[in-house]
């Protein structure tokens, strides 16, 4: 049984979207699909919203279109997990079913209070942007309370059509709330409220506002502590180029300082690009019980054509990262649950690296990949991946730039982009190289690629849409060595 599409913005709640899914699964084409990626059953995915920790588990939440592989009347759906890597689909959470959210439950986060689950969200009705509130007492179902912040409560100066994402969190004996905002000049701003309840908001301040961006709003605030720093997110829309940071059509930042709760500032120390390739956009943080904190972000970017979604559905999550603070910037790893699901292992050490070097049972698009060059005298050297005939996705260093390249322009998938974007083909991040060598980890799934670089320094993500499994090392203009590689099957 195929039930009907809904129309365009229709209100049509939880429960029908859950019947779509079950009736609509099979519909769905597995080509591109993932494995320990999470992913839309049906239909559209972009941001990550409520991730936290409660009721034993981890809960994604996600915005959410069901009908369909593209942006449409925004709906919550729901994962839960105990290891980030295996995800159980839960009934979808919100449905913009209400008199004030009837055009979307856009993105938001979520609390725990009184040992209930809240979700703090933007709802959307016509033009009008302002934030509501949901309740559950067992993590799965949930109550709408309504709004808690009107767009009577901005300040002086702000777009009322651009007022979203809100990010709540705890400080002391207030709850605070970040949301992005935007001026009626364009400038992309980071606003403040503070609860006591949860259902009472006061503005505080607004903690950033500048003109950096060219087209507006500053999307998916987060705040956390990390280490004895404060560190705020942001996804700002247009954010203008420098050298190799922020070519994407939007970007995602990170800037560490010391956030002042009663004040409503953030004095920033540092910032920079959370990570360089193509398809990262509007992380979010949860603090686990164990200290650490993970980050998920969306892994795909706006503004591009969607090759998934002839097979339809399009977006998912990037593996979960944990994030340390060294020398004042933000490293990131995997977190460590993936390697539970090693197999396989094949090991190399010791590889004098030519213009083409394959080695034996490394190949595959399902792996983890951890190895360290010996750069040696070559201008360029690195690994390419996906490979069959002529296409292939290259990640390599480029000693005359002092860059590691990611290369997808031979992948074999056109993509089109945002005419104010340079390309989608080619991303390149500085690194810190030090005694001439070079370590990456990599990880693929099926039709996803995720590097982290010299332990997690820099990382670039990036969809690859190839029918290849192929990989070997390359050198130009130079020899240079592999001095060690380990490479897994991850299995799920």
């Amino acid at each position: 049984m195929k039930t009907k599409t809904p129309a365009s913005g229709g209100s049509y709640g939880t429960k029908i979207a859950d019947l779509y899914i079950v009736h609509n699964l099979v519909a769905v084409n597995g080509g591109s699909r993932h494995t320990y990626h999470a992913m839309p059953p049906v239909g559209w995915m972009n941001d990550p919203n409520g991730f936290i920790e409660a009721f034993g588990k981890y809960h994604l939440f996600y915005q959410f279109y069901p009908y369909g592989p593209s942006w449409d009347s925004m709906h919550w759906g729901h994962f839960t997990t105990q290891d980030f890597v295996k995800w159980k689909l839960e009934p979808t959470a919100l449905a913009p079913d209400g008199p004030y959210d009837s055009d979307g439950c856009f993105s938001g986060s979520s609390v725990i209070k009184d040992g209930k689950l809240f979700l703090v969200y933007t709802s959307v009705m016509a033009e009008r942007q302002t934030q509501s509130i949901a309740v559950s007492e067992d993590g799965v179902h949930f109550e709408k309370l309504g709004v808690v912040i009107s767009s009577d409560q901005l300040p002086k100066g702000c777009a009322k059509t651009d007022f979203r994402d809100p990010k709540v969190f705890k400080r002391g004996e207030w709850y605070y709330l970040l949301a992005g905002s935007m001026s009626e000049e364009g400038e992309g701003m980071i606003l403040l409220y503070r609860s006591a309840d949860l259902l009472k908001w006061e503005f505080v301040n607004i903690v950033r506002r500048d003109d950096r961006t060219t087209r507006g709003i500053y999307e998916c605030p987060d705040l956390f502590v990390l280490g004895d720093a404060d560190v705020m997110f942001a996804s700002p829309q247009g954010y203008r180029t420098e050298d190799w940071r922020y070519e994407n059509v939007q970007s995602s930042i990170y800037m560490v300082g010391k956030f002042n709760a009663e004040e409503g500032t953030f004095e920033k120390v540092y910032e920079d690009e959370i990570d360089g390739g193509f398809d990262f956009y509007a992380p979010q943080t949860l603090k686990a019980g164990d200290g650490r904190t993970i980050m998920i972000a969306w892994m795909q970017m706006w503004q591009r054509s969607f090759p998934t979604a002839k097979h339809g559905w399009a977006g998912s999550m990037t593996l979960p990262r944990e994030l340390t603070m060294r020398d004042g910037k933000l490293y990131q790893s995997p977190v460590h649950e993936i390697e539970r699901y090693r197999w396989n292992p094949v090991r190399f050490s010791n590889v004098k690296i030519g213009n083409r070097n394959e080695l034996t049972k490394v190949y595959g698009t399902k792996i983890e990949l951890l190895f360290t060059l010996d750069l040696g005298d070559a201008e360029r050297v690195g690994i390419k991946l996906f490979q069959r005939g002529d296409h292939d996705a290259r990640i390599y260093y480029d000693r005359g730039k002092n860059r590691v390249i990611f290369d997808r322009s031979r992948m074999g998938t056109d993509i089109s982009f945002d005419p104010e974007e340079k390309d989608a083909s080619i991303r390149s991040v500085a690194v810190d190289i030090k005694e001439n060598k070079l370590t990456m980890r990599i990880f693929l799934d099926v039709s996803s690629c995720e590097v982290f670089l010299n332990d997690g320094e820099r990382t670039m993500t990036g969809n690859v849409y190839s029918d290849g499994d192929g990989i070997s090392f390359f050198a130009e203009g130079g020899s240079a060595r592999l001095i060690s590689l380990e490479k897994y099957d991850i299995v799920v």
